[in-house]
């Protein structure tokens, strides 16, 4: 499996099982130099630089203890903190190259551009929100691939005293689930996404190896539940 994102400490990864090994990250831009002896936890959890940890660490406190799995962190933003589409092309390259089966992104690269047609390997993708940088009208990549079979696109919705749609998420019309928001420091569909994959796993993978992307969703299918905004009277879906 492949996480995809800004910046990692792997060896500071939360690890509550030993059928889930982690190695180095591998950066993909081939610009950045971190020495993680020297972040501390209060950095990881405050700087955008490692969102990516943030990831890393939301999926595996979801993902079941008893399932066996090797992640592998790529890093595709570049020392300025930019993305960039090299660090892309590599990473899917080397997803590809090494056969990974699962990948997970909290990320989306602001491009009109489809870096490439087909992406190897099953994806969960965050839908994106309104944000600085991004309106309406953005295109994100791997996003703007959707709808495709094994591109799975989550979406957030804040669950407080009542459950409320976020309405400010982009790519509405791809969303194929959503989980909640969170409600401590890391937040969005950036977190959502990380649920979701972990969950994923946990209901619908084989023990010996993942399952396909059309068999995935039905599996997905048969586990869903609907969700109901009741001031919007938006009806959403989650697994």
């Amino acid at each position: 499996m492949a996480i995809v994102d800004t910046g990692f400490c792997s060896e500071k990864a939360i690890i509550k099982s030993k059928n889930h090994k982690v190695l180095p990250a591998r950066d993909m831009t081939n610009t950045n130099g971190m020495n993680c002896n020297k972040i501390t936890e209060k950095e990881m959890m405050n700087s955008g630089r490692f969102h990516g940890q943030k990831v890393l660490n939301e999926f595996l406190s979801y993902l079941p203890k008893g399932i066996k799995i090797t992640i592998t962190p790529l890093v595709v933003y570049d020392r300025t903190g930019l993305q960039s589409e090299t660090g892309w092309k590599n990473a899917i390259a080397y997803i590809d190259q090494e056969k990974m089966d699962l990948v997970l992104t909290a990320s989306g690269f602001n491009s009109k551009d489809k870096l490439v047609e087909e992406l190897p390997g099953i994806w969960f993708v965050p839908s994106g929100r309104l944000q600085h940088g991004i309106d309406s009208k953005t295109i994100l990549f791997p996003q703007s691939l959707a709808p495709k079979p094994n591109l799975f696109v989550i979406g957030d919705y804040l669950d407080e005293k009542q459950i409320i749609y976020d309405q400010a998420l982009i790519y509405q019309e791809q969303i194929d689930y959503y989980f909640p928001s969170g409600h401590k420091k890391f937040t969005g569909s950036s977190r959502a996404v990380s649920e979701a994959a972990a969950k994923a796993m946990g209901k619908c993978f084989i023990e010996k190896d993942i399952i396909a992307a059309h068999a995935l969703r039905l599996c997905l299918l048969q586990k869903e539940k609907v969700l109901k905004d009741r001031i919007l009277k938006k009806e959403f879906k989650t697994f």
